[in-house]
């Protein structure tokens, strides 16, 4: 817990204490934690008759999928994303509850922001149109953690 209200303390304290900061695209909000599972209908019973959970959007391929969960109805909350995918051979093998995949942030404005990493030196990826009208990009953070930055926007049609 005292971590937690450090951490929280700090994340408020951060624009006091950047100097000449420009204006930036920001992070707007973490969505939450991306979990491999390799049964995924077990994972969704768990999460959603066990937690109380409720299923906000599913999207993917048959063999590579997402199913976003949350408290709220709100997919644009905290929540979990549990990622089935059957196509991957490269993922080193996983030991039992150790399948944390990515960290996923919602951005705005995701193109500047991955002009700007780029720019710093940093590794990552073309911005992508996804489904539904968000964006994404991949990015590695300098440990190695993998980051999924997303955008939302208007869905097409919409």
């Amino acid at each position: 817990m005292r971590l937690m209200l450090g951490l929280a303390a700090l994340l408020a304290a951060a624009p006091a204490l950047a100097e000449d900061a420009a204006p930036a695209p920001a992070a707007v909000a973490l969505l939450g934690p991306a979990l491999n599972v390799s049964q995924l209908d077990r994972e969704v019973k768990f999460y959603v008759e066990g937690l109380g959970m409720k299923v906000l959007m599913q999207m993917g391929q048959p063999k590579r999928f997402e199913t976003m969960l949350g408290f709220a109805n709100d997919p644009r909350q905290p929540g979990l994303i549990l990622m089935s995918d059957k196509t991957a051979s490269n993922l080193p093998p996983k030991a039992m509850g150790s399948g944390f995949d990515r960290l996923v942030i919602r951005i705005s404005g995701l193109p500047q922001l991955v002009a700007k990493l780029r720019g710093m030196g940093y590794t990552i990826s073309d911005v992508r149109d996804v489904a539904k009208g968000y964006t994404m990009a991949f990015a590695t953070d300098p440990e190695g953690y993998r980051l999924e930055l997303v955008e939302s926007g208007k869905a097409k049609g919409n």
